[in-house]
């Protein structure tokens, strides 16, 4: 996924990070933060990067930073829903609609900060509009867009590999304990 203007910041810093190939430790390294730093800042927490930090982030994306005293990253919304924005964690269910692989959370990923299973920042706002998550459905309430999506050009066949995932899943959660 390509980083918008229309995004905010912390949204167009992840999106341009992953289209780099690059992982949170290297950017960070990069920036002069630390890893947890950058996660917080990503997952939309306010307050966990410097302005220095932001240019240098913005300088290195080849983003445009966002003006000073413009919020570069909004706190999470309260009474959000916290879901996991990683495609091939177990905690979302991969699903068709409409020819459209959509990705349903099943309320394992956790309601601390990183995923239970996983380990990725989880996220409580729209990746592409920024609007709270308060349903448990795969797309947004307030734009529609997928909360969750698969990087283009990543399985060659994603009925296949959405198959496969769900049989990860079922297998998962059976050997979760019961209670």
């Amino acid at each position: 996924m390509k980083p918008t203007v229309s995004e905010p910041f912390h949204l167009q810093v992840r999106a341009a990070r992953r289209a780099a190939h690059w992982s949170q430790t290297e950017l960070a390294e990069k920036a002069g933060c630390r890893q947890s730093q950058l996660s917080a800042f990503e997952a939309g927490v306010a307050g966990k990067v410097s302005r220095e930090t932001i240019a240098k982030l913005a300088d290195l994306l080849g983003l445009e930073a966002p003006a000073v005293g413009a919020a570069a990253a909004p706190a999470a919304a309260p009474g959000a829903r916290a879901r996991c924005p990683n495609f091939e964690c177990p905690s979302n269910l991969p699903y068709r609609v409409g020819g459209q692989l959509l990705f349903l959370p099943l309320g394992t990923a956790g309601s601390g900060v990183h995923c239970a299973i996983c380990g990725e920042v989880l996220v409580r706002a729209c990746p592409r509009c920024g609007a709270p998550i308060h349903a448990h459905g795969g797309c947004c309430e307030a734009c529609g867009a997928p909360l969750v999506e698969m990087p283009e050009g990543f399985a060659p066949d994603p009925d296949a590999w959405a198959e496969s995932q769900r049989a990860a899943v079922v297998a998962l959660r059976a050997a979760l304990p019961r209670g």
